[in-house]
Protein backbone atom coordinates (compact mmCIF):
# COMPACT_ATOMS: atom_id res chain seq x y z
CA UNK A 1 0.00 0.00 0.00
CA UNK A 2 1.09 3.49 -0.63
CA UNK A 3 2.49 5.77 2.31
CA UNK A 4 1.05 8.63 2.62
CA UNK A 5 3.21 11.56 3.66
CA UNK A 6 2.68 13.31 6.77
CA UNK A 7 3.85 16.78 6.21
CA UNK A 8 0.54 18.25 5.35
CA UNK A 9 2.33 20.48 2.32
CA UNK A 10 3.06 16.88 0.66
CA UNK A 11 -0.67 15.25 1.44
CA UNK A 12 -0.94 14.38 -2.38
CA UNK A 13 2.66 12.85 -2.31
CA UNK A 14 2.46 9.02 -2.08
CA UNK A 15 5.51 6.84 -1.94
CA UNK A 16 5.35 2.74 -2.56
CA UNK A 17 5.76 0.41 0.76
CA UNK A 18 9.38 -0.60 0.71
CA UNK A 19 8.17 -4.20 -0.11
CA UNK A 20 6.78 -2.98 -3.55
CA UNK A 21 9.56 -4.12 -5.76
CA UNK A 22 12.47 -1.79 -3.61
CA UNK A 23 15.64 -3.96 -3.48
CA UNK A 24 19.10 -2.77 -1.61
CA UNK A 25 21.51 -1.10 -4.42
CA UNK A 26 24.49 0.52 -5.15
CA UNK A 27 24.63 3.62 -5.99
CA UNK A 28 24.70 4.82 -9.41
CA UNK A 29 24.80 8.37 -8.70
CA UNK A 30 27.98 10.17 -10.66
CA UNK A 31 30.49 12.44 -8.26
CA UNK A 32 30.15 16.35 -8.72
CA UNK A 33 33.93 16.96 -8.22
CA UNK A 34 34.96 18.28 -11.71
CA UNK A 35 37.95 16.59 -14.07
CA UNK A 36 41.37 17.99 -13.15
CA UNK A 37 41.49 19.87 -16.54
CA UNK A 38 38.09 21.16 -16.56
CA UNK A 39 39.23 24.52 -16.34
CA UNK A 40 41.17 24.24 -19.61
CA UNK A 41 38.53 25.46 -21.58
CA UNK A 42 36.07 28.30 -21.35
CA UNK A 43 32.00 26.71 -21.33
CA UNK A 44 30.95 30.49 -20.83
CA UNK A 45 32.75 32.24 -23.83
CA UNK A 46 32.89 29.15 -25.65
CA UNK A 47 28.89 28.20 -25.74
CA UNK A 48 26.84 30.37 -24.05
CA UNK A 49 27.91 33.78 -24.68
CA UNK A 50 27.63 32.69 -28.69
CA UNK A 51 24.51 30.72 -28.03
CA UNK A 52 22.73 34.08 -27.13
CA UNK A 53 23.45 35.58 -30.74
CA UNK A 54 22.31 32.31 -32.53
CA UNK A 55 18.99 32.41 -34.07
CA UNK A 56 16.44 29.72 -32.26
CA UNK A 57 15.86 27.17 -35.38
CA UNK A 58 12.68 24.69 -36.08
CA UNK A 59 9.08 25.87 -36.72
CA UNK A 60 6.17 25.13 -34.95
CA UNK A 61 3.09 22.73 -37.32
CA UNK A 62 0.31 21.89 -36.02
CA UNK A 63 0.52 18.15 -35.13
CA UNK A 64 -1.77 16.08 -36.69
CA UNK A 65 -2.35 12.91 -34.37
CA UNK A 66 -3.28 9.26 -35.85
CA UNK A 67 -6.12 7.65 -34.41
CA UNK A 68 -4.60 4.75 -32.71
CA UNK A 69 -6.57 1.16 -32.49
CA UNK A 70 -5.48 -1.42 -29.90
CA UNK A 71 -2.29 -2.71 -29.45
CA UNK A 72 -0.83 -0.03 -31.47
CA UNK A 73 1.45 2.54 -30.20
CA UNK A 74 1.75 6.46 -31.12
CA UNK A 75 5.47 7.79 -30.04
CA UNK A 76 6.00 11.57 -30.33
CA UNK A 77 9.60 12.86 -30.23
CA UNK A 78 8.71 16.70 -28.85
CA UNK A 79 12.38 17.47 -28.42
CA UNK A 80 14.79 17.01 -26.17
CA UNK A 81 14.43 14.16 -23.75
CA UNK A 82 10.16 15.47 -23.81
CA UNK A 83 7.97 12.34 -25.48
CA UNK A 84 4.39 11.68 -25.94
CA UNK A 85 3.12 8.51 -25.98
CA UNK A 86 -0.32 7.71 -26.57
CA UNK A 87 -2.64 4.25 -27.00
CA UNK A 88 -5.79 3.98 -27.77
CA UNK A 89 -7.03 4.70 -24.32
CA UNK A 90 -4.38 7.30 -22.48
CA UNK A 91 -1.80 9.73 -23.28
CA UNK A 92 1.32 9.98 -21.77
CA UNK A 93 3.96 13.11 -21.37
CA UNK A 94 7.44 11.98 -20.03
CA UNK A 95 10.10 14.90 -18.90
CA UNK A 96 7.98 17.56 -20.47
CA UNK A 97 9.63 21.68 -21.44
CA UNK A 98 8.35 24.00 -24.02
CA UNK A 99 10.29 26.96 -21.94
CA UNK A 100 12.83 28.67 -24.22
CA UNK A 101 15.46 28.97 -21.86
CA UNK A 102 17.38 26.84 -19.06
CA UNK A 103 18.49 29.84 -16.75
CA UNK A 104 21.07 30.96 -18.80
CA UNK A 105 21.40 28.25 -21.40
CA UNK A 106 19.45 29.43 -24.22
CA UNK A 107 16.77 26.93 -26.27
CA UNK A 108 18.21 26.86 -30.02
CA UNK A 109 15.95 24.21 -31.44
CA UNK A 110 12.27 24.95 -31.10
CA UNK A 111 9.52 22.32 -29.68
CA UNK A 112 8.26 20.09 -32.31
CA UNK A 113 4.30 21.86 -31.52
CA UNK A 114 3.06 24.25 -29.19
CA UNK A 115 1.97 23.25 -25.61
CA UNK A 116 -1.39 23.86 -26.51
CA UNK A 117 -2.27 21.70 -29.27
CA UNK A 118 -1.38 18.79 -26.92
CA UNK A 119 -4.15 16.08 -26.79
CA UNK A 120 -5.52 15.66 -23.33
CA UNK A 121 -2.89 14.21 -20.88
CA UNK A 122 -3.96 11.46 -18.52
CA UNK A 123 -0.22 10.62 -17.05
CA UNK A 124 2.77 12.36 -16.75
CA UNK A 125 5.95 11.13 -15.87
CA UNK A 126 9.09 12.72 -14.79
CA UNK A 127 13.00 11.33 -14.32
CA UNK A 128 14.87 13.46 -12.59
CA UNK A 129 14.82 16.61 -11.12
CA UNK A 130 16.93 18.99 -13.31
CA UNK A 131 15.78 21.70 -15.10
CA UNK A 132 15.70 20.12 -18.25
CA UNK A 133 13.67 17.29 -17.04
CA UNK A 134 11.25 18.65 -14.30
CA UNK A 135 10.16 22.24 -15.61
CA UNK A 136 7.32 23.63 -13.30
CA UNK A 137 6.07 25.97 -15.99
CA UNK A 138 5.57 23.53 -18.50
CA UNK A 139 3.97 21.23 -15.74
CA UNK A 140 1.84 23.91 -14.23
CA UNK A 141 0.39 24.26 -18.07
CA UNK A 142 0.10 20.57 -18.08
CA UNK A 143 -1.75 19.50 -14.59
CA UNK A 144 -5.17 19.12 -14.92
CA UNK A 145 -5.64 16.87 -11.49
CA UNK A 146 -4.65 13.74 -13.06
CA UNK A 147 -1.36 11.78 -11.45
CA UNK A 148 2.13 12.38 -12.13
CA UNK A 149 4.66 9.92 -11.32
CA UNK A 150 8.41 10.79 -9.96
CA UNK A 151 11.62 9.36 -8.37
CA UNK A 152 11.57 9.75 -4.74
CA UNK A 153 12.53 12.92 -2.93
CA UNK A 154 11.22 14.93 -6.39
CA UNK A 155 7.49 15.20 -4.76
CA UNK A 156 7.67 18.50 -2.63
CA UNK A 157 9.28 20.25 -6.35
CA UNK A 158 5.62 18.85 -8.13
CA UNK A 159 2.86 18.43 -5.66
CA UNK A 160 1.42 22.01 -5.76
CA UNK A 161 1.20 22.54 -9.78
CA UNK A 162 -2.17 20.80 -9.70
CA UNK A 163 -1.91 17.28 -10.51
CA UNK A 164 -4.41 15.45 -7.84
CA UNK A 165 -1.59 12.57 -6.65
CA UNK A 166 2.03 12.35 -6.68
CA UNK A 167 3.43 9.05 -7.06
CA UNK A 168 7.30 8.42 -5.41
CA UNK A 169 9.09 5.56 -6.53
CA UNK A 170 12.47 4.27 -5.97
CA UNK A 171 14.27 1.61 -8.20
CA UNK A 172 12.49 -1.48 -9.51
CA UNK A 173 9.24 -0.44 -7.94
CA UNK A 174 6.37 -0.06 -9.60
CA UNK A 175 2.88 1.77 -9.85
CA UNK A 176 -0.44 0.85 -11.95
CA UNK A 177 -1.73 3.91 -13.97
CA UNK A 178 -4.81 2.59 -15.80
CA UNK A 179 -3.76 0.02 -18.77
CA UNK A 180 0.08 0.90 -18.28
CA UNK A 181 2.39 -0.34 -15.46
CA UNK A 182 5.05 1.89 -15.21
CA UNK A 183 8.44 1.12 -12.96
CA UNK A 184 11.66 2.90 -12.26
CA UNK A 185 15.26 1.84 -13.43
CA UNK A 186 18.57 2.80 -12.16
CA UNK A 187 20.59 4.99 -14.43
CA UNK A 188 24.02 6.91 -13.90
CA UNK A 189 23.21 10.44 -13.44
CA UNK A 190 22.75 12.53 -10.22
CA UNK A 191 19.31 13.93 -8.74
CA UNK A 192 20.30 17.48 -7.43
CA UNK A 193 17.88 20.64 -8.78
CA UNK A 194 20.81 22.60 -6.99
CA UNK A 195 23.66 21.68 -4.58
CA UNK A 196 21.88 20.91 -1.34
CA UNK A 197 19.57 18.84 -2.13
CA UNK A 198 21.39 15.31 -3.39
CA UNK A 199 18.24 12.96 -1.42
CA UNK A 200 16.77 13.80 -4.72
CA UNK A 201 16.36 10.35 -6.74
CA UNK A 202 16.84 10.02 -10.53
CA UNK A 203 16.25 6.75 -13.08
CA UNK A 204 14.34 5.79 -15.88
CA UNK A 205 10.82 4.50 -16.80
CA UNK A 206 9.63 0.93 -18.51
CA UNK A 207 5.90 1.17 -19.37
CA UNK A 208 4.32 -1.61 -19.94
CA UNK A 209 1.06 -1.64 -22.16
CA UNK A 210 -0.89 -3.51 -24.22
CA UNK A 211 1.54 -6.23 -24.45
CA UNK A 212 4.60 -3.86 -25.67
CA UNK A 213 7.11 -2.05 -23.45
CA UNK A 214 8.90 1.34 -24.14
CA UNK A 215 12.26 2.39 -22.10
CA UNK A 216 12.77 5.86 -21.67
CA UNK A 217 16.17 5.71 -19.92
CA UNK A 218 16.07 9.64 -18.71
CA UNK A 219 20.05 11.19 -18.13
CA UNK A 220 22.48 8.41 -17.94
CA UNK A 221 26.26 7.90 -18.41
CA UNK A 222 27.02 4.61 -19.57
CA UNK A 223 26.68 1.52 -16.95
CA UNK A 224 26.54 -2.09 -16.94
CA UNK A 225 22.89 -1.47 -15.11
CA UNK A 226 21.66 -1.71 -18.85
CA UNK A 227 22.38 -5.40 -19.38
CA UNK A 228 19.93 -5.52 -15.74
CA UNK A 229 17.36 -3.84 -17.03
CA UNK A 230 17.26 -5.67 -20.18
CA UNK A 231 17.03 -9.09 -18.03
CA UNK A 232 14.28 -8.01 -16.09
CA UNK A 233 12.36 -6.28 -18.86
CA UNK A 234 11.39 -7.00 -22.16
CA UNK A 235 12.22 -3.68 -24.35
CA UNK A 236 10.36 -3.47 -27.32
CA UNK A 237 11.93 0.20 -27.80
CA UNK A 238 14.32 2.31 -26.31
CA UNK A 239 14.75 6.48 -25.61
CA UNK A 240 17.96 7.06 -25.17
CA UNK A 241 20.50 9.88 -24.92
CA UNK A 242 23.13 10.87 -27.29
CA UNK A 243 23.82 14.15 -26.30
CA UNK A 244 25.55 16.38 -23.78
CA UNK A 245 28.43 13.94 -23.82
CA UNK A 246 31.20 16.70 -23.93
CA UNK A 247 30.07 18.07 -20.22
CA UNK A 248 31.90 21.85 -19.05
CA UNK A 249 32.90 20.22 -15.80
CA UNK A 250 34.74 17.09 -17.70
CA UNK A 251 32.40 14.09 -16.31
CA UNK A 252 31.38 11.26 -17.96
CA UNK A 253 27.38 12.51 -16.91
CA UNK A 254 25.33 11.37 -20.62
CA UNK A 255 26.52 8.80 -23.02
CA UNK A 256 27.52 9.47 -26.68
CA UNK A 257 25.88 7.52 -29.66
CA UNK A 258 28.40 4.96 -29.96
CA UNK A 259 27.63 4.29 -25.88
CA UNK A 260 23.73 4.34 -26.44
CA UNK A 261 24.40 1.96 -29.34
CA UNK A 262 25.90 -0.18 -26.82
CA UNK A 263 23.64 0.46 -24.02
CA UNK A 264 20.55 -0.78 -26.95
CA UNK A 265 22.16 -3.96 -27.66
CA UNK A 266 22.87 -4.89 -23.57
CA UNK A 267 19.09 -3.80 -23.44
CA UNK A 268 18.10 -6.55 -25.89
CA UNK A 269 15.43 -3.48 -27.71
CA UNK A 270 14.21 -3.90 -30.93
CA UNK A 271 13.85 -0.27 -31.92
CA UNK A 272 16.16 2.64 -30.49
CA UNK A 273 15.67 6.06 -30.79
CA UNK A 274 17.71 8.89 -30.01
CA UNK A 275 16.94 11.85 -27.89
CA UNK A 276 18.52 14.52 -25.44
CA UNK A 277 20.03 16.31 -28.57
CA UNK A 278 19.30 19.05 -30.36
CA UNK A 279 17.31 21.69 -28.05
CA UNK A 280 19.76 23.07 -25.94
CA UNK A 281 24.28 23.07 -25.49
CA UNK A 282 24.94 21.35 -22.43
CA UNK A 283 28.33 20.50 -23.83
CA UNK A 284 31.13 21.55 -25.88
CA UNK A 285 29.87 19.51 -29.07
CA UNK A 286 28.37 21.10 -31.92
CA UNK A 287 23.97 20.84 -31.37
CA UNK A 288 23.93 18.87 -34.41
CA UNK A 289 27.28 16.72 -34.16
CA UNK A 290 25.66 13.66 -31.88
CA UNK A 291 23.58 12.14 -34.96
CA UNK A 292 25.60 11.96 -36.78
CA UNK A 293 28.23 10.05 -34.99
CA UNK A 294 28.99 6.69 -36.28
CA UNK A 295 30.75 4.12 -34.21
CA UNK A 296 33.31 2.47 -35.64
Amino acid sequence: MPIPFSKKSRRNVVRQSSENGAENKRSTRIKLRPRSDWHKRNFLTTVLIPSLFTKRAGDHVQPHFPKIRKGEICITWIGHASFLIQTHEVNVLIDPIWSKWLKVIKRLKQPGFEIHHLPSIDFVLVTHAHFDHLDRRTLARVAADQPIVVPIGVGNLVHDLGFNIVHELDYWQAVKLGPLDVSLTPCAHWGARFLADLHRAFGGFVIAVDGRTIFHCGDSAYFPGFKEIGERYQIDIALLPIGGYDAPTGREVHMNPEQAVRAFEELGGKTLVPMHYGSFRLGYEPLDEPPGMRSG
